[in-house]
């Protein structure tokens, strides 16, 4: 029983005693490569923390030194083909199409401004029943964040809705977050935390039963659709949902760790109290 004990917690301190993902992280991108670089290698990708992604089709997102919200860099995206381009990751083990959160921190010149989609999240297809996506969008001069979701079956259930205007600033940097649980019909979005919709505003949240898809996007809808102009920092994906859908909440104070602080010290009070045990 002690063996198993310690097994068990000394699974949880290097990954998991049976293959789960760290504190429910299944893909993590801090964008601290080194600066000038392509935005190819996740830091925590498939449950491998030294995984190298393969690299983006086309130019790809370019690394950056400033502004970052955390750490020393951050994710380029432009709309400018010559300078900007797809960032894509495989999906396999990276991504729960039934239950998740995708968050991010954005920051652009243009997010005040009407210019259609800004794609921030989105799966490598844009039609059929793949079709998976997060973005901001302009409706009648008015920001809204939305998130969409087809069905194996061709049914769909979008969430969007507008952005305060108070907490929409440009060259700022934003937190910006989508979680779903489609067995249990729950999504919700947010922004810096605050609950902005949790009800769809078309279609029923419903499970994805066929998913096809093989690379998912970073600061576009999917296959070169709607880059988002600005910055990216601190990009994860989980499966589970983070936040309660019913409430806002306070945006992370710093970057993302897999695993976090807290439940390290949680583990590491376990593995004490187990010490002392067996001394006893």
């Amino acid at each position: 029983m002690k063996r198993g004990l310690l097994l068990l917690a000394l699974g949880a301190f290097t990954g998991s005693a049976f293959g789960a993902p760290l504190n429910n992280t299944l893909f993590l991108h801090h964008f601290d490569g080194p600066i000038g670089s392509g935005a190819d290698t996740a830091d925590y990708a498939n449950g491998d923390p030294t995984e190298q992604i393969p690299s983006p089709i086309g130019h790809g997102g370019e690394i950056v030194s400033s502004p970052a919200k955390f750490g020393t860099g951050s994710l380029y995206r432009t709309d400018s083909v010559s300078i900007g381009g797809r960032v894509e990751y495989q999906t396999a083990n990276n991504y729960n199409p039934n239950l998740g959160t995708i968050e991010m921190w954005v920051n652009s010149a243009t997010l005040t401004t009407s210019t259609g989609f800004d794609g921030l999240w989105g799966t490598n297809t844009g039609s059929g029943n793949t079709d998976v996506r997060m973005y901001i969008y302009s409706v009648g001069g008015v920001r809204t964040l939305g998130a969409y979701q087809l069905n194996g079956g061709g049914a769909f259930w979008e969430e969007e809705q507008a952005i305060p205007a108070a907490l929409l600033t440009d060259n700022e940097w934003h937190h910006v977050a989508w979680a779903f649980d489609t067995a249990n019909g729950k999504a919700a979005t947010w922004w810096d935390g605050q609950l902005l919709r949790n009800t769809p505003d078309a279609g029923t949240i419903s499970s994805r039963t066929t998913f096809n898809n093989t690379l998912f996007h970073i600061g576009e809808n999917q296959n070169g659709s709607a880059p988002f102009p600005g910055y990216i920092d601190e990009f994860r994906i989980s499966d589970n949902v983070r936040y309660d859908t019913t409430q806002s909440f306070t945006p992370p104070t710093g970057p993302f760790a897999v695993p976090e602080p807290a439940s390290l010290s949680l583990l590491a009070g376990a593995g004490l109290l187990m010490i002392r045990r067996r001394r006893a």
